[in-house]
């Protein structure tokens, strides 16, 4: 993908280009937020599981007397997980701000399209605009740009949601194995 497209990128496309575009890049936006939401989802669902663990270890950890080795080993896989509980929430599922989709009429209709007259559709023209001259025309092709970029910075969260959700996955797995890993050494030396 190319990065933060100028306004003027989509100027020469015409009417059916343009409008094959706005879908394509209006489809793509919605399936890489239907991508992100099932990501976050599954951020949820591991979540979830992290508090139960949590909180069956704490329970565990302060209703049964055990030997020292094991107190230290449950402890450990609390605290691993809590850790990864907090990585999860700060780090997947912390709501964060994006670009929209569409934009409110005041947004798309500014004072400048209000106000394009000969010479501004002149100057357009040398930048390669042959469509009618009317600010819908000049809109749907700035719009493009945009859609462009939304979706090029929905990409980019959707890869932090995925990298951090798998490094929380291997964390929570590879957690029962510290602890067990702890309870060795606490059992062998203490």
């Amino acid at each position: 993908m190319m990065t933060n497209l100028p306004y003027d990128y989509f100027l020469s496309a015409d009417d059916k280009l343009v409008e094959f575009l706005e879908r394509q890049g209006e489809e793509c936006i919605k399936e890489i937020e239907q991508s992100n939401t099932i990501n976050r989802e599954n951020g949820y669902k591991l979540l979830g599981i992290l508090i139960v663990g949590i909180g069956s270890s704490f329970l565990l950890l302060t209703q049964n007397n055990q030997p020292f080795f094991m107190s230290l080993g449950i402890g450990v896989f609390m605290l691993y997980w809590a850790a990864c509980a907090i990585y999860l929430v700060t780090g997947v599922l912390s709501v964060q701000v994006r670009a929209l989709l569409n934009s409110a009429p005041a947004d798309l209709y500014t004072k400048l399209y209000k106000s394009l007259d000969h010479e501004h559709y002149e100057e357009l023209a040398s930048r390669g605009f042959t469509a009618d001259r009317n600010p819908v025309s000049v809109i749907r092709r700035i719009r493009l740009a945009n859609l462009h970029n939304t979706a090029e910075e929905l990409c980019e969260v959707n890869e932090r949601i995925r990298t951090r959700l798998d490094r929380a996955r291997i964390a929570t797995i590879l957690t029962p194995i510290c602890a067990l890993a702890i309870t060795t050494v606490g059992y062998l030396f203490f």
